[in-house]
């Protein structure tokens, strides 16, 4: 086998887990052991990266080779693929996720997850050769919308992670809070995880950083845009909460209950180097404007 531009840098023993979904890790650790695993005439070892070109031998019977890759065809049945694609090259999958859908599987929600449906529609186009299965380079709670990036390849994996690691990745968000206000700031706070919500803390926390804009607002409402200059789970819904701001219908972090309504928080803008991927505001979002008075066509 010949190893793609999708596996370049994957090390050998998570390319042949990936390959044959059906051998257990101590199989692929004792097949690279005992030497039924070469690559360019030599024996790999459990270290041993790949890269493009490189040609793989695998000794392993044809029945064997058969059954053990046989179980991704039946892993995406029932799996949907009627995914919102935004942007998509060679390296990268850019969708527009919305309210509801998780972004990585939980128990029992494996097929409905997003991650789920665009390994599924990235097989179907031609990956099936390939060992490394469409990854999401970044992640969105179940209840927020827009852009999620997937990677291809093991290279963009790669490469995206590294640059939202070091902050060069720019994204900009849309979101409902409640109270009139005005004006633009940062919010540099330190943070720590709770249990299941996100807190401002004075010390042994992690530092986190929003750039806010209020756009208009609205009946007792804003239409801010935020820019996330950290990384923190929950960071816009505990930074605007710690403003007095929270967004509309955010029980979780102090908002007012709205029936039926959870908070309108939308990812619209993903940008590193010539990449720009933008997501429409979702009808569920333009609707709840709408009703609040906003003026859409002049805000967004």
């Amino acid at each position: 086998m010949v190893i793609s531009s999708s596996d370049d840098g994957k090390p050998v023993h998570k390319w042949l887990r990936l390959l044959l979904p059906g051998l257990p890790l101590s199989g692929v650790y004792k097949s690279i052991r005992t030497g039924r695993v070469k690559v360019n005439g030599k024996r790999a070892k459990q270290d041993t990266r790949l890269h493009e070109g490189d040609i793989v031998h695998l000794y392993f019977s044809d029945d064997d080779f058969a059954s053990l890759r046989a179980h991704p065809v039946a892993k995406y049945r029932g799996v949907s693929r009627a995914i919102d694609v935004l942007y998509e090259d060679e390296e990268i999958l850019a969708v527009n996720k919305p309210v509801g859908v998780l972004t990585h599987p939980a128990d029992g929600e494996y097929k409905a997850s997003l991650a789920a449906q665009v390994e599924a529609y990235v097989y179907d186009r031609g990956a099936r050769e390939s060992a490394f299965r469409a990854a999401p380079v970044h992640r969105l709670d179940r209840n927020t919308s827009g852009v999620v990036v997937f990677a291809k390849t093991a290279r963009a994996a790669k490469a995206w992670a590294d640059a939202f690691h070091r902050g060069e990745v720019e994204k900009e968000y849309l979101a409902i809070v409640e109270g009139e206000w005005s004006g633009c700031g940062r919010v540099a706070v330190d943070v720590r995880r709770v249990g299941n919500v996100t807190r401002v803390v004075e010390d042994s926390g992690k530092p986190s950083e929003t750039a806010y804009d209020v756009i208009a607002s609205s009946r007792g409402t804003s239409l801010v845009r935020l820019r996330l200059l950290t990384g923190r789970t929950h960071q816009i819904r505990v930074h605007m909460a710690h403003l007095g701001h929270p967004l509309l219908a955010d029980r979780k972090y102090g908002a007012r209950p709205v029936s039926g309504e959870t908070f309108y928080l939308h990812a619209r803008r993903v940008k590193w180097r010539d990449i720009d991927v933008v997501a429409p505001v979702p009808e569920r979002m333009a609707d709840k404007l709408r009703a609040l008075g906003y003026d859409l066509p002049h805000l967004i």
